[in-house]
């Protein structure tokens, strides 16, 4: 009776914004729509800019059908992608509750009952698809898992391509869908992959640099740079590589008996890292490994003279053992070695982590008895014109639509789009406004930092789709060795690169 009367307050309260409007695909967006440009397109924007904002589709009632979701059950702190679509009951967790009331809304006023159901691990997300699709059997209408692992089977023709399908239900020029994975991940045209609003896991899985206030506040290292904070830095546009270098070696304490990489020690690090930092650096650099030409199809960018300057810089500082600590090589012995890093900077063992933005919601993190705050990652130098950020491919969700979807087609397509616009009017402003600024950070200039860091995000197709199955770990493999064979390493594999990226767009062509 509770949850009765939860929905019918929801359904009242909306019924005024949930009216019956016709359009479809193409169509001039509504009168009261709102609309938000592809450099404005970020979580927490969408819907606030007029007094009215209907959903863009005319409504339909399917009847009380069924449509599945597959994702992976949850992994450490990372919690959202196992309810996000649609949870099995409320439990007082805002983000779980609102997620619930979005699919109870959706089943209400367009007869959509949403289920979402988890396979133990992200590779079974993989198998589950592939075999779907081999035999034809229609077990998941579409599939919400990390880009690296979706990607596996672009190949195999296992998606429809979303920007093509013909029922003109979903509409990608939408504010509630991410226009930068739409523009960057669209080979040749097609856009396999999709998310937005619909979802939050792919916010959480944004990098950005975590900072210890208690530790830059102690060695006044804002006061160096004439400032207040570290914020000031960064809003003067002074954030780059090279200062937060300086300011790792001013704090880095040895105890005595050398730096040791324990989340027990006291020792305090200047940097605590991962090697995919060498790639998320030289992405905030401005250098990507990929791009896409004016026909879609992928080209190499890494290697130019900026490019190899600016990883030269980034390979020095990651690899000064007096000031960094890198998982893979301190902590290699380790089994829970991305954990630790948590745990280390958590324990105020360290000033600087470059960590996914999820990472707050940690119980680690939540439980650490430090101040810490939030920051962009870097410039590589002042001249650059904005701070950008990458997402990690093991954790960055998108949803896609396997082609064995036939006969719930247009039901899929249609949830989909619901999901995504309710989303931006439901879910989002509580994920994003009210649990991750107002509950995870204690300031207002972290608040501010994560607009910053959300409005620049970058996709790299060839980290995405991985070509010649290696391009994910070429930056990781040259941090790792501790030398810096950024050119010779890319002189050997250029052909393999661009082979498997010819062979990918003949896929295309043929």
């Amino acid at each position: 009776m509770k949850n009765i009367y939860r929905i019918l307050c929801l359904l009242v309260l909306l019924c005024m914004a949930v009216t019956t409007f016709a359009a479809c695909k193409g169509d001039e967006t509504p009168a009261g729509t709102s609309s938000v440009t592809e450099e404005e397109n970020q979580p927490g924007e969408g819907g606030n800019e007029t007094s009215e904002v209907v959903f863009p589709l005319e409504k339909v009632d399917f009847g009380g059908v069924t449509i599945k979701s597959l994702s992976y059950a949850t992994e450490g702190s990372f919690q959202y992608q196992t309810f996000e679509i649609a949870p099995q009951a409320l439990n007082t967790e805002p983000v779980n509750d609102t997620a619930y009331d979005r699919a109870q809304l959706i089943k209400q006023e367009y007869g959509i009952n949403l289920v979402q159901e988890l396979v133990p691990t992200k590779n079974d997300v993989v198998d589950t698809v592939r075999e779907m699709v081999t035999t034809g059997l229609d077990s998941y209408q579409f599939v919400v898992a990390p880009l690296h692992y979706l990607a596996k089977l672009v190949a195999d023709d296992a998606y429809y391509d979303i920007s093509t399908i013909e029922n003109g239900y979903i509409d990608l020029s939408k504010p509630y869908w991410d226009q930068k994975i739409n523009k960057q991940l669209s080979v040749m045209g097609h856009n396999f992959f999709v998310n937005g609003d619909a979802i939050v896991s792919d916010d959480e899985a944004t990098w950005a640099v975590f900072f210890n206030k208690d530790i830059a506040a102690d060695h006044k290292l804002a006061e160096a740079y004439g400032v207040a904070s570290l914020y000031d830095i960064v809003e003067n546009g002074d954030w780059t590589v090279d200062v937060m270098y300086e300011m790792a070696k001013k704090v880095v304490n040895d105890n005595g008996d050398g730096m040791s990489w324990s989340a027990s020690s006291d020792d305090v690090w200047g940097i605590s890292a991962q090697a995919y930092d060498g790639y998320t650096f030289t992405v905030a650099g401005g250098h990507t490994m990929t791009a896409l030409d004016e026909d879609g199809v992928p080209y190499i960018t890494v290697g130019t003279e900026g490019n190899i300057d600016a990883y030269a810089k980034i390979h020095n500082i990651l690899n000064d053992k007096t000031v960094c600590s890198l998982a893979e090589v301190e902590g290699k012995s380790s089994s829970n070695k991305y954990e630790e890093i948590v745990q280390i900077f958590a324990n105020g063992g360290a000033l600087f982590t470059p960590e996914k933005i999820g990472t707050v919601s940690n119980p680690v993190m939540r439980n650490a008895n430090i101040r810490y705050g939030l920051l962009p990652m870097p410039k590589i130098d002042k001249s650059q014109e904005d701070y950008t950020s990458t997402i990690t491919v093991w954790w960055c969700s998108a949803m896609a639509i396997p082609t064995s979807n036939v006969e719930n087609l247009e039901a899929t397509c249609y949830a989909m789009e619901a999901l995504a616009f309710y989303g931006m009017e439901m879910l989002t402003p509580e994920y994003y406004d009210r649990t991750l600024k107002n509950k995870r950070f204690e300031d207002q200039e972290s608040e501010d930092m994560l607009d910053l860091i959300f409005r620049n995000r970058t996709y790299d197709v060839g980290i995405v789709l991985n070509f010649a199955n290696d391009m994910l770990g070429f930056y990781d493999a040259i941090l790792i060795s501790g030398n810096n064979t950024h050119v010779s390493d890319l002189d050997s594999k250029r052909d393999a690169y661009q082979e498997a990226i010819d062979d990918f767009a003949d896929m295309f062509l043929e």
